[in-house]
């Protein structure tokens, strides 16, 4: 029988594709020994990118040097909405107004409402960053777990698609950061299973079409690992194997895909699959006794789905996933550290402003603001991240808030805490997502129960109070009194505006509303976009409280 094209494309980029990894993971941990000079090298490129653009050339900024020190004078740092207008120009020109190369993709940022971003996504940046960024993390799960290249079937990756593009720009697609289809070079992604059946662009573009493809290749086969951005991929892929099990059963049993004819029949993995589903708290680790490993978000919100991801994965090794965004990357892991990574020195010219200070106000009001460098951070301390990437984009605050663990070599060792002003506040009280997630956890703490998810929200009335809907094993109004003063009386402790809103009476007490495991899990899965499947979000901050008798009724 000839072997099918597919696995002769694994064969071919099997050891090539190693080999780019482990390069990437050397160069990358290079940098994080002497991160000085890969700041230099990154902002020495930053500017010879964009010293010839019509942007900066219309602006004066042509004539910065590769000094930071006049790098930071003269260029103004921008929110995504300041470069609107050049992104615009952008469009029409596909290249030469904010870099000097040419755009080849508008990369589509995965928020739920509002109108997409169009972050330019150049060929330079493609290249000498993106791909580079996606080897490196790839070399350190390979480094710990060479079983991922074992054989065509050992690695299921869900972090990246490969969908038809339907949206376009000036005729350039505009699509996720995550999809990587078409190629744009042989330069671009292209691991081993990128030709797979279960990872092409016939696959159904719809979340549940789509993981139904995976499991009808996969289960039966020697899986090792399964690769995701979001937990609740991975927790959804196990509730979709619940859901459409008989289905799935009889595909393999006939050599069915869906109902119509596709590979030869498969006894042996229905049988299997049969016995598993015959469970009622089965894990993927029974679908899969050959599992190793699992990547994802591990941290910041993330975090709340440990004790999910533990049941789902028993025994399973774990690696976290990069921290990153459309805009660029920002940690890439080179070790099983959960909590934190290494600042990506590499990727970007990072700059940093303490955390307390009103950045936004002062972007606002055009005032001088004072960055520090990756050298001069110090550990313990939040801090507001600014980068220049090598697409153009110059001096970007994104609003993201890092946390500063440790520093190993002169590189900072961070952690996502949260994005700047997203917050709840009724009377100044500015409560924060940690904030809150902290109060839980000491509030369920005193009842003997552990963190999972929560959303929060405000409950407007007279006077106005916070609304908390948590996970817990075994949900009761008597329960729910409990938490709610617990929960309420730590965030007093933590939050001092808090409190003296709560002493004043202007803040009724916040009311915990427990609910069953997984019922946010299915809420946060009914909202699931089709087309955003990859980068979804969960979010524990709500801007109001629908969502809690849509989750208690669930």
């Amino acid at each position: 029988m000839d072997t099918p094209h597919w696995q002769k494309h694994w064969q071919e980029r099997r050891e090539p594709f190693l080999q780019e990894c482990r390069q990437a993971r050397q160069e990358l941990l290079l940098d994080l020994k002497d991160p000085q000079t890969a700041q230099r090298r990154v902002l020495a490129d930053v500017i010879d990118m964009s010293a010839g653009s019509l942007h900066w050339r219309e602006h004066g900024y042509d004539a910065v040097a590769s000094d930071h020190d006049r790098f930071r004078s003269v260029l103004p740092i921008m929110r995504y909405e300041d470069f609107v207008p050049e992104i615009e120009r952008e469009t029409r020109t596909k290249g030469g107004t904010l870099t000097c190369s040419p755009v080849v993709r508008w990369l589509k940022t995965s928020g739920t409402t509002g109108v997409p971003k169009r972050v330019p996504y150049t060929l330079h940046w493609l290249l000498t960053y993106r791909i580079p960024a996606m080897k490196a993390m790839w070399g350190t799960y390979l480094e710990h777990h060479p079983e991922l290249l074992a054989h065509p079937y050992a690695t299921l990756d869900t972090q990246t698609v490969r969908e038809d593009v339907f949206d376009f720009v000036h005729g350039i697609g505009h699509q996720a950061v995550s999809n990587r289809h078409p190629q744009i070079n042989s330069r671009d992604w292209n691991p081993p299973w990128f030709e797979s059946p279960w990872f092409g662009p016939d696959v159904p573009t719809g979340h549940e079409g789509r993981m139904y493809h995976r499991l009808r290749h996969l289960v039966g086969k020697d899986l090792h690992y399964i690769s995701s951005i979001n937990p609740s991929t991975l927790i959804s892929m196990r509730d979709l194997v619940a859901a459409h099990g008989p289905a799935l059963v009889r595909d393999l049993r006939e050599g069915t895909l869906e109902g119509r004819p596709y590979t030869a029949p498969d006894e042996q993995a229905a049988a299997h699959l049969e016995r598993v589903l015959a469970t009622a708290d089965f894990t993927l680790k029974d679908l899969w006794p050959s599992l190793t490993l699992y990547t994802c978000w591990l941290s910041a919100s993330a975090g709340l789905y440990a004790a999910k991801l533990d049941a789902v994965f028993p025994g399973v090794a774990k690696l976290p996933f990069m921290s990153c965004g459309t805009e660029g990357v920002t940690t890439i892991p080179v070790d099983d550290s959960l909590h934190s990574q290494p600042l990506a020195v590499g990727q970007a010219f990072f700059e940093f402003v303490p955390a307390e200070v009103p950045l936004g106000e002062l972007v606002d009001s055009g005032e001088r603001i004072e960055t520090l460098l990756v050298h001069e951070v110090e550990q313990g301390r939040d801090y507001h991240l600014i980068m220049s990437q090598g697409n153009g984009l110059y001096r970007l605050w994104t609003g993201d808030v890092y946390h500063v663990d440790r520093v190993v070599d002169g590189t900072p060792w961070v952690h996502f805490v949260h994005r700047d002003g997203i917050f709840h506040s009724f009377t100044g009280e500015k409560i924060t997502e940690a904030q809150v997630t902290e109060a839980i956890t000491r509030g369920l703490a005193t009842s003997g129960l552990s963190t999972g998810l929560y959303m929060c929200g405000p409950r407007w009335g007279t006077p106005p109070r916070y609304v908390v809907v948590a996970e817990v094993p075994e949900p009761s109004a008597g329960l729910d009194s409990a938490l709610s003063t617990a929960v309420d009386s730590a965030l007093h402790e933590i939050n001092i505006e808090y409190a003296s809103k709560r002493d004043s009476g202007r803040l009724a007490q916040l009311e915990v509303v427990s609910v069953p495991r997984d019922a946010i899990s299915a809420y946060i899965e009914s909202r699931r976009q089709a087309g955003n499947a990859t980068q979804y979000k969960y979010k524990p901050f709500q801007s109001d409280i629908d969502f809690v008798d849509a989750v208690a009724r669930r």
